[in-house]
């Protein structure tokens, strides 16, 4: 698969890295886009961002554009142009979300052209790493010195009504007893899916030179990851801890055995704490009561587990009542009060084809031939699991690293040679 050239030199790679994050910052789920900028503006910013980013490429390859416009990577944006827009033609919903997904797959494509995912995944780790610190700053140190006014800071409003400290590029709500981190997303709930691909990615996408910078990152990302308080999050932070841990045969190591021990006794400890402090009539206002709420949440009839069900519910039945190409976008957003499967959605929404495209692209991304069955398995539902708790399908990071796998996947794969 041929590569053309970018990011090689020192100022191609800062290039690079300030694109990335202005796309992370400007990314569809984000508070700075829905409430600062605005997201009709923020949606050309990006778009913009990608064709000046598409244009200094052609630039920096100009005396390569024949071999560029030949590429088999053309054949793979009519493939998922043909997937995105049939439906639309079809079903003659005439919805402007097709294309915005449509952008999310051309702009993984796009970036195969000179680097590879493993690579951008060194560049995203970074970057959410430093924005991770940050936020842990403005949640537990910015936050209290504006509370007291020792600092100032401006307070803006989301469109669910709930204030925000606006430190720059993290938001915090401005209560002492509230303890959810957002960071620069708009719910807690989307920062775990990018904190989670993360760690993934630092574990199985990228080459450090150096084993202390791949821990350092995931001790960051896991004390972010804790900080959301999601659910869902610390589910599958709980399963890959455990996957990690087996899979790369941690257990066999002394270092990997005390770790080991020392993580389930502290597990332990957190647990016996929060029962002995139930009762106490102070207890709401601990951080201690965020870990017992989020067990209330789960096994009780609460809001946001009842919405989540109803998504699978509601999103499967569209699905099974037109398989081919889905059903309109109006009907699927809004056949429930909050739907926020993401993997049903684009089944029901786009039908067989768009659906098992998504899931054809984490399979790419996810899935080694030399771990067994059950392990690649166990992995899919715990990557599956935090991108199905939210609607994400628009976002261009839900696309980002299975398309760009997929790609390079299906230009890598040669059909088999006829024998006689």
């Amino acid at each position: 698969m041929k590569r053309y050239a970018m990011t090689e030199t020192k100022w191609g790679k800062i290039l690079f890295a300030l694109f990335l994050f202005a796309m992370l910052v400007l990314a569809r789920d984000t508070l700075i886009t829905s409430c600062l900028i605005g997201f009709e503006r923020s949606q050309f910013l990006m778009l913009g961002l990608i064709c000046l980013f598409a244009l200094a490429f052609l630039f920096h390859n100009r005396r390569e554009w024949k071999s560029v416009l030949t590429d088999r990577r053309m054949g793979i944006l009519l493939l998922s142009a043909l997937v995105m827009v049939l439906p639309m033609l079809v079903k003659q919903d005439w919805q402007i979300m097709y294309f915005s997904i449509l952008i999310c797959l051309f702009f993984a494509v796009f970036l195969t052209f000179f680097i590879s995912w493993q690579e951008v995944a060194k560049y995203y780790v970074l970057i959410l790493s430093v924005l991770g610190v940050y936020s842990l700053i403005g949640m537990y140190i910015l936050k209290p010195l504006a509370i007291a006014e020792e600092i100032a800071a401006s307070v803006f409003v989301n469109n669910a009504g709930m204030e925000f400290f606006n430190f720059g590029l993290t938001f915090v709500v401005p209560s002492l007893y509230w303890h959810r981190n957002f960071g620069i997303f708009r719910e807690p709930g989307v920062y775990q899916f990018f904190v989670i691909l993360g760690i993934y990615l630092t574990h199985y996408g990228i080459n450090w030179k150096t084993v202390w910078c791949k821990w350092l990152v995931t001790v960051l990302l896991t004390a972010v990851l804790f900080s959301t308080f999601a659910i869902g999050g610390f589910i599958e932070l709980a399963l890959l801890a455990v996957f990690v841990y087996f899979d790369q045969k941690y257990y066999r190591t002394k270092v990997g055995k005390v770790i080991g021990a020392a993580a389930v006794m502290a597990i332990a400890a957190v647990v016996a704490h929060i029962i002995s402090e139930i009762r106490s009539p102070y207890f709401e206002l601990t951080i201690y009561y965020e870990f017992y709420d989020m067990f209330k949440r789960l096994t009780t009839d609460s809001n946001s587990l009842v919405d989540r069900l109803s998504a699978i519910f509601v999103s499967s039945g569209l699905f099974l009542r037109n398989p081919l190409f889905g059903d309109t976008i109006a009907n699927v957003l809004h056949g429930t009060a909050h739907n926020t499967s993401s993997t049903l959605i684009l089944y029901a929404m786009l039908g067989i084809f768009g659906g098992t495209l998504n899931v054809a692209a984490w399979i790419a991304l996810l899935w080694r031939k030399e771990r067994k069955l059950f392990g690649n398995l166990v992995l899919m539902v715990i990557l599956f699991m935090s991108f199905n708790t939210q609607n994400l399908t628009a976002d261009v990071f839900f696309w980002l690293f299975p398309y760009m796998a997929l790609t390079e996947v299906l230009l890598n794969w040669k059909l088999p040679e006829r024998k006689g």
